[in-house]
């Protein structure tokens, strides 16, 4: 099913991506994309109100994501869409599956044909994010939500996420790359011990070889989990106003740089880009 392109056409002057080092590794490899700019001063995340009390969480139907309302009031996804979500999707869609998902040795990538969201190529349940999914696999996804509850759901723009992280710091809890195994699931030493990744990686160990139930870590101060670490996360941004290619946030579990997971990271690649390390996660927009 081909997704429209519609709804990231429309955030076009919202893209400009930058990694945070040279260092950093994207989730897929995209020849095809150029390469994301990099800003000689990030602008700081937008200004978040402290939450007055435990988040609202509102769900459309049984098997819809759950979503925190926030002060603004959009519906931000509490979780990156997992496995079955998506399954319940296909299998009232009626969605054919595509094989075919980046994987990675180190900071090599190649397209395994027969890795699909099904088998990324690694054990998961119903309770992890969804992977090898592509942006016009995760917009499509959107507009069927947008049909079932007769609202309006799409993916988060790169600034949507930045506010609804609400930075304590560098890094979503604070300032201190110390505190990384303890906030995300992220390319430690249980990666490496199960991957043999030769890349340098920080010596913590977050329990997790690849992708964790979502919800495994403790959630923001809106209540939003996983929004660093795990799987990278599809944003409606564009990149550098070319809408073939859009953002992507957050870092994956097979990403060994710790600057990676700063706030301010973001990535991009072409749109029918499907990796082992990149979900996504819907937002439902404001009533009117």
């Amino acid at each position: 099913m081909q997704a429209s392109l519609r709804p990231l056409l429309l955030v076009a002057a919202l893209a400009c991506a930058g990694p945070a080092s040279a260092q950093q590794q994207a989730p897929a490899p995209g020849p095809a994309a150029p390469s994301p700019a990099t800003s000689p001063s990030p602008s700081p995340a937008p200004a978040t109100p402290e939450p007055s009390g435990p988040p609202k969480v509102e769900q459309d139907c049984p098997t819809c994501p759950k979503l925190v309302v926030l002060p603004n009031g959009l519906g931000f996804g509490q979780y990156p869409v997992t496995k079955g979500e998506y399954a319940a999707y296909a299998k009232e869609a009626k969605i054919k599956t595509q094989p075919g998902c980046y994987r990675n040795k180190g900071t090599s990538w190649f397209k395994d044909e027969k890795a699909s969201w099904r088998d990324p190529g690694f054990p998961q349940t119903d309770a992890h994010p969804v992977v090898c999914v592509s942006w016009e696999d995760a917009t499509a996804y959107a507009e069927w939500l947008s049909r079932k509850t007769k609202k309006t759901y799409r993916l988060a723009t790169k600034e949507e996420h930045l506010e609804a992280a609400a930075p304590a710091g560098e890094f979503w809890w604070g300032a201190s790359a110390d505190e990384l195994c303890a906030n995300a699931n992220v390319g430690d030493a249980a990666y490496v011990k199960a991957t043999k990744d030769p890349r340098p990686a920080p010596a913590c160990n977050d329990g997790f070889a690849y992708t964790s139930p979502v919800g495994s870590f403790r959630p923001n101060r809106n209540g939003i989990y996983d929004l660093n670490g795990n799987v990278w996360q599809w944003t409606n941004s564009c990149m550098k106003g070319d809408c073939t290619n859009a953002v992507f946030r957050g870092g994956g579990f097979n990403d060994t740089d710790v600057s990676t997971f700063k706030i301010e990271s973001s990535w991009g690649d072409r749109i029918v880009v499907r990796s082992f390390a990149l979900g996504f996660r819907i937002v439902r927009e404001t009533a009117n």
